[in-house]
């Protein structure tokens, strides 16, 4: 089997590693000095669903007294101005000012974007970067898929001889997690238990559990 992975490098987090391994998925995320400070493998039985959130930042919101005193510093230099006029230094000055805080603005719209890999064990933000945006969902959809191809393998087979309670659980637990199908359910479950319906039966407005027929 081949462990497909998928990395990202981030110069203030670090280094993030995801790798499909035979049982599960191996997540390990290292320091800049390169120290782990998260490494584990999550089992396929453990992981999902499985999906993707992304992120973008809201709008750049300054608290309202900071935008009195820029308000006031603006009023104050455009009276200076007309007044005895601005030199070249107090231009340069406002014109860096403006620069910075379109800087930060730009920084959290663009650079702020970040997204989740959710699953049932674990919640991943990485950050959202979109050149390499189809690497990280090709390799989403690969980890939903053996996940979905290692239960069908490991827990989708049914036994008509062995414990039915516990297999018709494991089937609905395979169905709530998206593996089976509603057909696929009824089919398997009608092939352990004899049965076309798991209903009960009523009688004089009572519920009987039906003999299973094996």
């Amino acid at each position: 089997m081949t462990f497909l992975q998928f990395s990202q490098s981030n110069l203030l987090r670090g280094t993030t590693l995801l790798v499909l391994r035979r049982h599960g998925l191996y997540v390990s995320q290292r320091r800049r000095n390169g120290v782990a400070w998260l490494e584990s493998e999550i089992p396929y039985e453990e992981l999902l669903p499985v999906a993707l959130e992304y992120a973008v930042p809201g709008p750049l919101a300054l608290p309202r007294p900071l935008l009195w005193v820029l308000m006031w510093l603006g009023v104050q230099f455009g009276i200076h101005a007309m007044q005895h006029g601005a030199g070249l230094a107090e231009w340069v000055a406002v014109l860096a000012f403006g620069a910075g805080l379109s800087l930060v603005y730009l920084g959290r719209r663009y650079l702020g974007r970040s997204v989740t890999l959710s699953t049932n064990r674990l919640r991943l933000t990485l950050r959202d970067q979109p050149g390499r945006r189809d690497a990280l969902e090709n390799f989403t959809d690969e980890l939903r898929r053996r996940a979905h191809g290692y239960l069908r393998d490991e827990y989708a087979q049914v036994n008509p001889l062995g414990p039915i309670e516990l297999q018709l659980h494991r089937l609905n637990w395979l169905h709530h997690l998206n593996v089976l199908s509603e057909k696929e359910l009824r089919t398997l479950s009608t092939r352990l238990t004899g049965r076309l319906s798991l209903d009960s039966i009523k009688l004089m407005g009572q519920d009987l559990e039906t003999p299973y027929l094996n």
